[in-house]
């Protein structure tokens, strides 16, 4: 039996393994304009993992009845594009009734990396008197490292 054989064998497996369990998994910014009624209201932008649901929320406690909520989701897609990456993307937007989120709509699309992206959600019952939002998205890769809390 040749010890420093086994050591080095283990080493280099354990340097394998730890290799794996370092790389990053994919990251993605999503910049957003959303419209209310036609005027701009923001424009935010977040970072999240691939495959993983994020959440942007709007909300005035003041206001039970305006603010939304948008969950959402950027899966990479195997198919290539001019050097664009193709993703899906998969938004589900909830509107605000008498201080409760109610779902108007589930969208998914696929687009290409920087590709625009435009959605609408207009208002649906119960939430008749709500209003109609408009969204412009656009997806790029992020580095890994947005995503490390700070």
């Amino acid at each position: 039996m040749n010890i420093p054989r086994i050591l080095s064998s283990i080493s280099l497996l354990l340097l394998f393994v730890s290799g794996i369990s370092l790389a990053a998994p994919a990251a993605y910014r999503i910049d957003m304009a959303i419209s209310r009624d036609g005027s701009l209201i923001g424009k935010p932008a977040i970072v999240a993992e691939a495959d993983a649901e994020a959440e942007i929320r709007d909300e005035n406690p003041l206001k039970p009845d305006e603010g939304f909520r948008i969950l959402v989701t950027v899966s990479p897609l195997d198919a290539e594009q001019g050097g664009k990456e193709s993703l899906k993307l998969k938004l589900t937007f909830f509107g605000r009734l008498k201080g409760n989120w109610v779902q108007r709509a589930e969208r998914s699309v696929t687009t290409l990396s920087g590709q625009f992206v435009s959605l609408s959600f207009p208002a649906k019952p119960p939430e008749t008197d709500g209003k109609t939002y408009d969204l412009v998205v656009a997806i790029n890769r992020a580095e890994a490292a947005a995503l490390a809390p700070k």
